[in-house]
């Protein structure tokens, strides 16, 4: 089995903003972003994968991404 983790999420748009010439221009920048991760597991050799979302990248939620996947497993 091969494992991997990603994180995925929004971030705000950026853009241009026409000034004067010489003025700099101040923007508020918003970088909440909304994010969750993909605990997967992959079977290179059948393809056989496993996913589940999580809302961090933590030993608090991999524990329970492993019991699923060995309960899967058998």
């Amino acid at each position: 089995m091969c494992q991997d983790e990603t994180r995925l999420g929004l971030k705000s748009l950026t853009g241009k903003v026409i000034t004067a010439s010489g003025v700099k221009p101040t923007v508020d920048v918003k970088w909440k972003r909304k994010n969750f991760w993909i605990y997967g597991a992959i079977e290179p050799l059948t393809g056989k994968h496993f996913q589940q979302e999580y809302p961090k990248l933590n030993g608090d939620c991999f524990q329970p991404f492993l019991d699923w996947l060995s309960q899967q497993l058998g």
